[in-house]
Parts: C-alpha cells; sequence; structure tokens
C-alpha cells in the first residue's frame, strides 16, 4: 500500500465520523422540533386547559414553520459546507419565522416555552456569533417572561428563571461543537481532495515513467537488432558490389536503402530517447516522398496541401509520419502504380491524410494478415486507433486504392480562424 492511501484512509475516516456527528445533531432538531410541540400541545389542554384548537394551532404553526424552512435548505444540500453554515438546516429567514412562531405559541401557552431549548441552537447557528448571542439572549428573556406574557403566572420561581438560562449556556456550548465539526469536515473533506489529486499525479508520473522506460527499452532493442542488422546489409552490399561489378549499380541501390533506413532507425531510437521536437508534418511528408523518388522507382510522388496548417503534438506527428511511410511502402511493394498522390488537410476539428493511387487495387475484405499488406492494413488501423484516429479504405481489383487517415485536432480558435480565412 503506498503512502498517499495510508494518509488518504484516516483522512476519509475523520469525514465520515465529523459528517456522522454532524448528521446526528441534525437529526435530533428534527426530532425536537417534532416531538417538543406536540407534547406542548398535550400539556396545554391537559395541564391548563387551553382550547384544543387554540393549542394544535400554535403546535402546528411551529410544526409547519420549521417543516418549511427544513424543505427550503433541501434545495441547497448541494451547497458547500463551511463553519458557518449547514445547508440541511434552515437558514436565517427560516430562523426568525420560526421564532416568530414560537413566542406567537407561548402567548396561548407557557407549555411550548420548552421548544426555546433547540431554538437557541438554531438562533446561534443562522445569525452568527454576534447577532446570534444577542438574539439569544432576547429568546432566552421571552422564555423567562413567557408565563407572565400568557397571563398563566403573577411571578416567576427560581426553576423558570434558571432553566432558560441554564439552556442557553449548554447551546453555546454545542453550537460551538456543531460548528467545530463542521469545520472539522470541511477540513477533512479538503484534505480527501487533496491527496486524491496527489494520487492522481503520482500515478500519472509512474505511467510518464514507465512510458520513458519502455521507450528507452524499445530504443536499444532497435539499435541492438535493427539498426545494427541494417548496418551489416550496407557493408555486405558493399562487398559484393566490388566483389560483382556487373552487378554493382543493383547493389549501390541496396545500400543506399538500407543506410536511408539506418537513418530512420537512429532517427527512431533518439526520439524514443529524449521525444525532441520532430520537423512539422509537412516537412516529414515530403521526406518522406523525397527519399521515396531517389530510389528511383517508376511511381511519380505528389503532395498537396489544403487548409492552413498549424502545430501538431509530437505524438499525432509520429502517427501520421510512420502511417505515411507504412502506406509509400505499401504502393511500392504491392500497387504497381503510375502516379501516387498524398494530401494532407486540415480541418477546424482534425487533420486527414489521403493515399490515392493509379495501381492494381485489391479487395479490403479480402486482405489477410501475411497477405498482400493484411499485416500492415492491421497495424495501421491499430496505430491510429491507439491516437484516436479512423482509417478508411476503397479500393477494388484493377480501380487504384485509396486510404484515408484521420486524426482528431483542438478546435480552432477565432484567432486561426480568421488568419485561415485571409
Amino acid at each position: 500500500m503506498r503512502d498517499d492511501q495510508l494518509l488518504e484512509e484516516p483522512a476519509e475516516a475523520a469525514h465520515r465520523a465529523s459528517s456522522t456527528m454532524a448528521a446526528m445533531l441534525r437529526g435530533a432538531m428534527h426530532v425536537a422540533f417534532s416531538v417538543l410541540p406536540a407534547l406542548g400541545a398535550v400539556r396545554a389542554i391537559d395541564g391548563e386547559g387551553v382550547p384544543a384548537l387554540a393549542a394544535l394551532l400554535a403546535a402546528a404553526a411551529v410544526i409547519v414553520s420549521y417543516a418549511i424552512g427544513s424543505r427550503l435548505a433541501l434545495r441547497r444540500r448541494w451547497a458547500p459546507y463551511s463553519a458557518g453554515s449547514d445547508p440541511l438546516l434552515p437558514s436565517r429567514g427560516g430562523v426568525l419565522v420560526l421564532t416568530l412562531a414560537w413566542m406567537a405559541a407561548t402567548l396561548v401557552s407557557s407549555a411550548f416555552v420548552w421548544i426555546a431549548f433547540p431554538l437557541f441552537f438554531l438562533v446561534l447557528f443562522a445569525l452568527g456569533p454576534v447577532s446570534g448571542l444577542l438574539a439569544l439572549a432576547g429568546v432566552t428573556l421571552w422564555a423567562i417572561l413567557a408565563p407572565l406574557l400568557a397571563h398563566e403566572q403573577s411571578g416567576l420561581g427560581a426553576g423558570e428563571i434558571l432553566g432558560p438560562l441554564v439552556g442557553a449556556v449548554f447551546s453555546v456550548i454545542a453550537h460551538a461543537v456543531y460548528r467545530r465539526l463542521l469545520l472539522e469536515t470541511e477540513r477533512s473533506r479538503a484534505l480527501v481532495v487533496r491527496l486524491r489529486a496527489a494520487q492522481a499525479e503520482l500515478a500519472d508520473s509512474e505511467r510518464r515513467k514507465g512510458i520513458a522506460e519502455e521507450r528507452q527499452r524499445l530504443g536499444q532493442d532497435i539499435h541492438d537488432t535493427l539498426a545494427q542488422g541494417l548496418n551489416s546489409i550496407v557493408l555486405m552490399s558493399r562487398g559484393a558490389g566490388a566483389a560483382h561489378p556487373a552487378a554493382a549499380e543493383e547493389f549501390a541501390r541496396i545500400e543506399r536503402t538500407a543506410r536511408e533506413n539506418l537513418a530512420d532507425a537512429r532517427h527512431l531510437v533518439r526520439d524514443l530517447a529524449d521525444r525532441a521536437g520532430r520537423s512539422g508534418l509537412e516537412q516529414a511528408l515530403r521526406e518522406v516522398l523525397i527519399r521515396v523518388q531517389q530510389q528511383g522507382e517508376g511511381t511519380v510522388w505528389e503532395l498537396r496541401v489544403d487548409g492552413t496548417s498549424r502545430e501538431l503534438d509530437p505524438e499525432q506527428v509520429e502517427t501520421l509520419h510512420r502511417a505515411a511511410q507504412s502506406l509509400v511502402a505499401n504502393v511500392q511493394q504491392h500497387a504497381e502504380a503510375a502516379h501516387c498522390v498524398l494530401t494532407l488537410a486540415w480541418w477546424p476539428d482534425r487533420v486527414s491524410l489521403d493515399v490515392v493511387d493509379d495501381g492494381r487495387g485489391f479487395d479490403p475484405a479480402a486482405a489477410r494478415p501475411g497477405h498482400d499488406g493484411g499485416d500492415g492494413l492491421r497495424l495501421l488501423r491499430r496505430r491510429l486507433a491507439r491516437a484516436g484516429g479512423e482509417v478508411s479504405i476503397d479500393s477494388a481489383p484493377g480501380e487504384g486504392t485509396t486510404v484515408g487517415l484521420t486524426l482528431p485536432t483542438a478546435p480552432l480558435t477565432a484567432a486561426q480562424e480568421q488568419e485561415g480565412s485571409r
């Protein structure tokens, strides 16, 4: 297990724990504002002789006010948490309406005074540390004076005074604890997000490191096998040309082709080693045609460019460059074409390369690996698929061949579109 995973598990555990405790406190508030008004109505009716309709309406006003505030809070359930807000508790306006409903209920019967205890907490939480304390003092004073205001008694006992005061003090403590829980929840969530981002970055770094090591291994293998083999062909063709003067020109052509492929192999080794920026795609395609023309084949080669060229990722340049080399080699080996045209076209969101020859053509459906370029086409499709591109083939016996390659690119900016329209 990696270090970032060892750190992430305690962070997620702390996040879950603080979230659970916050949810428990929130649930306690829901229960309190459901049960206390109902108990107050029962006590008002049975113990104080308050008319049932008045008591039930008072209790309903408190319950409905809290329910509406909580229901509105659910619409903010995806809002961000912070140490000063809880999207699942009534907002400031909802708490003010609830407070007015509670004050009206206490005028009906002092039995509803006990609702002040959960209300203390909501007032503190909704109105903030300064306004909340002032509001708490007002709610506490109203809870103490409610029996007098309801004309249920002419004086106040010690319990009727100390009860709301003690409740207010404990509400301040509970409020501080709940804010602390929300703060810890926010910190834990932020820590988990940072750890996951670091984990993703580490995974990407390891992936890039693995790619670099694989490229280095491939480069070494190419150098030790393909490049050395091509170098041996150069030496043997030179010796054979000296030993057989009559075939010196053919051996010179073999030597020249082997040298060109040896240069390609060495260039590929360098690319795999450091991924240095290569020439643009258009220049790379021109180099492909220059080399094939130097081999003295009978085919006429042509490159056409449509649209305004722009910079591509090195991997995309490499993909189309290698694909062009493969297709040109197929034309040389199989097409027997008199003319072959490569068309590089730049589109707003893609780049395409079409290779069209007037050779003998073939049936794409009948092409099989190991026969008539079947392996080359299969590898070509795989290469383009890895880069997110597509390959289309249009050919028939005696009708030539058209191979279309397409790679997606970043959409043109407004400046690039304006430049291209000039």
